[in-house]
């Protein structure tokens, strides 16, 4: 390989180089950077490729410099639950919710900070000086299979720590101006002529990037339509405004004095309006990548150099990564890169008519997308070359419309009122069409690319179709492809018969386990939800039993009716057909003595005695033992002292003795007494509580008494989910942050 000196090879650096800072970005321990400066020490001698090996070098030293920085300055782990006294500034636009306020405080130490102002919170605006005694923690959230990664959306957002207001010190200083600040000064402004109009929010969206006010209903009509990308300015809209502004000020300079400096003029008024819409939009992530990308276009025509688009494309890419290495974590990141690069090579081949090339794009988009919306939603629209076809066109004239009533409003709000109606009926219109495709029972296809291995395998059949190869040849991409269609799921099959499956799911301070056996699935409780918003079965269960393949589940069981245990369940019942539901308020109690077998596995409910089934409070908690022919696991809710002695009492050694219990009530203090564990004598125990929560769940006691006993103890807090694999001979417990480390995770 020759060595890599001009801006020819750029495209095999920015491949190469997003693939050397994905794989960083998949370690489990980063690694030092004095690795790549060995490289570059070697790339002093000559041999082929060596400018190749030292850009990939570089590269590699930035990203490790860079995160090296961001974790030096998080929240430590030790000082996780302290309470602090911070000083800063507003920084972005706080959202404001029901009795909470969530916004972020770029304070003096240097760190940026996610606070919730709850119930008497003043109306906060970007640029307010803060005074604050807050309760901090370190970045941290759930880690569940086919979840939402909320510590690497942190991390991408250069989040140092998360946590509540305690106090407000008061602060005398002025506010400070900045664009976020312009920005929210704009929103309360345009609030009269938008509040209750049914397309505010996507509006908002277009405008100035504020998505608050998109509701549920909305949101799932984009997914199933694969438009979610029109309402997230990105490279569609900024790619418009700069064309549009470029088109206007060439025509317009072309037929003035200044003529000769037209294409140079032209390209600076493009890159002066699309940087304006980025700072008017909040500046986000996905708006520097789009930015980037029409700048490095951009710069292409006002020097009058040819570079290609997939040059431009490779240089933008690397130039997303030196500014934020990060990005690459991003779904977005990879979307809108794969999008582009799939266009440009569509444009190298698709031959014919314009309705042809038209189909051609939009069916060549959705099937290069699919692999990795799929690795990442578990979802993909089968309608969206249709949907996208019609929309993004049209995207060209109301984009510009909508930004030019907001403008209007903003100035003149009589005119721009009018304007941003005629919009809002315009999209209102189109909006029940949009929600009429949503409803097709095929518009959208959910299955989960559980492995990286199918991931690469995919996009693998994708490049050999880009390649120049006869029809025929060209053709074996299409295997590469059938695992997607076929729905292959590797490792993620039913257990067989005889045999089962548990997966306590990390939910926070509660408790959610998924039993699944040959052909059935159980749920035993469905986790938390709060009034703040957040449902652990909507948010973390759902997802799973979506990674798993479920659309079923036989039975649903409810431990008791505390919120911790039920607050999902009305979200499980909206996602899934439910044969049965039983205990807590359904019809069917739970009580001692009901039995069924599944596939070759016994599961028997153990307490409550059918003249406690009625009663409410801890010690009326279903408690369920699921047996093979080999192993056992007992779970037991919220049951406490009371509760567990009635158990030993009443049960014979064996119908109570199991191979793995989950822990009594969390692990608290009141439960999981000296008798009830050696009555039940596990060889494991799997605790369901929430990171440092606030009772000190499990409690060190409790935590003493397993391990007196010779019990590995495994807590969701630390372990994520914990999966329990009973087999023929062989019961094996994994952790999921074992499976899926990654250095920024905590712990």
């Amino acid at each position: 390989m020759r060595d890599i000196d001009s801006s020819g090879d750029i495209r095999l650096i920015a491949a190469l180089g997003v693939v050397v800072v994905g794989v960083i970005y998949r370690l489990p321990v980063l690694v030092s950077p004095l690795w790549c400066a060995a490289v570059l020490a070697l790339c002093l001698w000559r041999f082929p490729g060596r400018g190749l090996v030292a850009c990939l070098a570089v590269m590699a030293a930035w990203t490790l410099v860079d995160a090296q920085s961001r974790m030096a300055n998080r929240w430590p782990v030790a000082r996780d639950g302290a309470v602090a006294e911070l000083r800063g500034r507003v920084a972005a636009l706080p959202e404001i919710q029901h009795r909470r306020t969530r916004f972020r405080l770029a304070a003096d130490d240097g760190r940026t900070y996610r606070l919730s102002w709850y119930d008497d919170a003043p109306r906060l605006a970007a640029g307010d000086c803060l005074n604050l005694r807050a309760k901090i923690s370190t970045p941290h959230g759930s880690a569940n299979p086919g979840g939402f990664d909320y510590t690497a959306w942190l991390w991408r957002e250069g989040i140092d720590a998360t946590g509540y207001v305690k106090q407000d010190l008061g602060c005398a200083d002025a506010p400070r101006a900045s664009l976020d600040r312009l920005r929210g000064a704009a929103i309360a402004r345009l609030a009269p002529t938008l509040s209750g109009r049914p397309m505010r929010g996507i509006i908002e969206a277009l405008s100035l990037g504020v998505r608050q006010h998109i509701d549920d209903a909305q949101w799932a009509v984009l997914r199933a339509t694969g438009t979610t990308h029109l309402v997230a300015i990105s490279g569609l809209h900024i790619g418009l405004v700069a064309g549009l502004l470029f088109f206007l000020a060439r025509w317009g300079l072309l037929r003035s004095p200044a003529r000769r400096r037209a294409r140079l003029a032209a390209c600076g008024i493009a890159f002066l309006g699309a940087a304006g819409y980025a700072a008017l939009a909040g500046w986000a992530l996905p708006t520097q990548r789009a930015l980037v990308m029409v700048t490095v276009g951009l710069i292409a025509v006002a020097l009058e150099r040819e570079i290609g688009a997939s040059k431009a494309l490779g240089a933008a890419a690397i130039a997303v990564l030196l500014i934020s290495p990060p990005a690459v974590t991003a779904p977005g990141f990879w979307l809108s890169f794969a999008a582009v690069a799939w266009l440009i090579a569509l444009a190298g081949w698709i031959r014919g008519p314009w309705w042809a090339r038209w189909i051609g794009y939009q069916a060549g988009l959705v099937v290069a997308l699919m692999p990795i919306t799929l690795w990442f939603f578990g979802q993909a629209s089968l309608v969206s070359p249709l949907v996208n076809g019609l929309l993004i066109p049209a995207a060209s004239v109301f984009v510009p419309v909508v930004l030019l009533g907001v403008l209007l409003a903003l100035v003149v709000p009589s005119l721009g009122g009018e304007v941003l109606t005629w919009v809002g009926t315009a999209l209102n219109a189109g909006w029940q069409v949009l929600a009429w495709v949503a409803q097709v029972d095929m518009a959208a296809m959910a299955t989960v690319l559980a492995s990286i291995t199918l991931l690469l395998l995919a996009v693998g059949g994708l490049v050999w179709l880009m390649l120049p190869l006869p029809p025929a040849l060209r053709g074996l991409g299409l295997v590469c492809l059938l695992p997607i269609a076929l729905g292959v799921r590797p490792g993620l099959g039913p257990p067989a018969p005889g045999a089962f499956r548990t997966h306590v799911l990390d939910v926070g301070q509660g408790l959610a386990v998924v039993v699944r056996s040959a052909n059935h699935v159980l749920v035993f409780d469905a986790g938390p939800a709060y009034p703040s918003g957040f449902d652990a079965g909507e948010m973390i269960v759902t997802p799973f039993l979506g990674y798993l393949g479920i659309s079923h589940i036989n039975r649903l069981m409810i431990s008791h009716g505390d919120m911790d245990h039920i607050g999902g369940a009305r979200a499980l019942s909206k996602a899934f057909s439910i044969g049965r539901r039983v205990g807590a308020e359904s019809a069917h109690p739970c009580h001692a003595g009901q039995t069924w077998a599944w596939d070759g596995v016994r599961f028997t409910v153990l307490a409550p005695t059918a003249a406690d089934a009625g009663r409410a409070g801890n010690d009326a908690s279903c408690v369920l033992r699921v047996a093979s022919a080999d192993y056992s696991i007992l779970l037991t809710g919220d049951i406490e002292r009371r509760g567990e002695q009635a158990l030993v009492e009443r049960l014979a050694g064996a119908d109570l003795a199991s191979d793995v219990l989950v822990v009594p009530h969390h692990g608290s203090n009141t439960s999981s007494s000296a008798r009830f564990l050696d009555a039940v004598a596990p060889r494991a125990a799997i605790v369901s509580s929430g990171w440092h929560n606030r009772w000190g769940f499990p409690r060190p006691q409790v935590v003493a008494r397993y391990r007196a006993r010779g019990v590995t103890l495994f807590n969701t807090a630390v372990a994520g989910a914990v999966t329990l694999e009973a087999a023929a001979d062989t019961l094996q417990i994994r952790r999921f942050r074992d499976d899926a480390s990654r250095f920024w995770q905590t712990p």
